[in-house]
């Protein structure tokens, strides 16, 4: 196996900054978007995801997680991008082990999880990158790990490869309770966000809704978007 690449690319955790109070509102409205799109399922486990990379899919499954947690909601937070992951550079901890040493039987389920800042927050980083990532991801042992978690925390968030480049996230998202779908504005053609939805309801995925993620305010905005 090799170690995973360090990244420079910064992630803004908005839910917890004071300096965009609007945004962090936004996430709280997505959050109660969430469960006015499944009024009679609990909302256990979301896959967030996108047709390509650097969509702001990672930032929103963070920022999405933090806002639950700011309702009281225990949270775990999983990257389970195991070819280019980043929830270790956005929480600022060790991407020594995680999911796929859990998955190849190196470490018990309870050591791949890392508690942070962020109060009823944990996360499970990637791990060392696999040469196999879409076996492990579809492997037996990461159902378990699905049905293992759920038992342990309010929500779950999977934060999963881009879905037009790899099948990862098709793995993941059947065995969840809910999908969405990350699209950056004036980035990602009409085109390939159909594709990545039917890419992703093909797979037996819930796609509940599409976050629309870089759309530039007017000076005078003061409303939702």
């Amino acid at each position: 196996m090799k170690r995973n690449k360090k990244t420079t690319e910064r992630i803004n955790l908005i839910t917890v900054e004071r300096k965009n109070k609007q945004i962090a509102e936004q996430f709280r409205s997505i959050r109660s978007n969430i469960y006015f799109a499944m009024p009679k399922s609990k909302t256990k486990t979301i896959v967030v995801t996108s047709p390509h990379s650097r969509d702001g899919k990672t930032m929103t499954a963070a920022n999405l997680a933090i806002a639950f947690c700011q309702e009281g909601k225990k949270v775990l937070l999983v990257d389970t991008d195991l070819r280019r992951p980043s929830i270790q550079n956005v929480f600022r901890v060790p991407n020594h082990y995680g999911l796929s040493n859990y998955l190849v039987d190196q470490i018990k389920l309870n050591d791949s999880i890392t508690s942070t800042f962020i109060t009823n927050l944990d996360i499970v980083t990637s791990g060392i990158i696999p040469p196999n990532p879409a076996e492990l991801l579809g492997s037996a042992q990461m159902s378990h790990f699905i049905t293992t978690v759920i038992n342990m925390y309010d929500v779950v968030i999977f934060d999963t490869p881009p879905i037009l480049v790899v099948t990862d996230a098709n793995l993941i998202a059947n065995q969840c309770s809910a999908t969405l779908l990350v699209v950056r504005a004036k980035k990602n053609e009409v085109e390939d966000v159909q594709k990545a939805k039917e890419q992703l309801q093909f797979a037996g995925a819930n796609v509940i809704g599409a976050i629309l993620n870089g759309k530039k305010q007017s000076k005078d905005y003061s409303g939702y978007y």
